[in-house]
């Protein structure tokens, strides 16, 4: 492959990734909005899910189909803690 080939593949990636995170569209403001819309939503589930005593990290990673970590940072911003591993009340709520 020769550095023009790769400086081509290199940079179709790059506007890829661009267009895909809205970058080309000026829908920032939008994409925003459902992220913010996502999350919330995500919060309310989560909410009702530990109510219903279902609170292990995993099998709420599961049930959302996102990662350990994503699930746990969607916990802590709705007031939760974790504690080995498990979605516990914050005593501070």
């Amino acid at each position: 492959m020769t550095i023009e080939e790769y400086t081509k593949q290199s940079n179709d990636l790059i506007n890829k990734q661009a267009v895909v995170a809205g970058a080309f569209t000026n829908c920032f403001d939008t994409r925003a909005q459902s992220e913010r819309q996502r999350t919330s939503e995500r919060k309310r589930r989560l909410r009702a899910l530990v109510r219903s005593n279902i609170t292990e990290i995993d099998v709420l990673a599961q049930y959302f189909m996102i990662s350990v970590n994503t699930i746990k940072k969607i916990a802590y911003s709705a007031g939760y803690r974790i504690s080995n591993g498990r979605v516990v009340e914050s005593v501070m709520r």
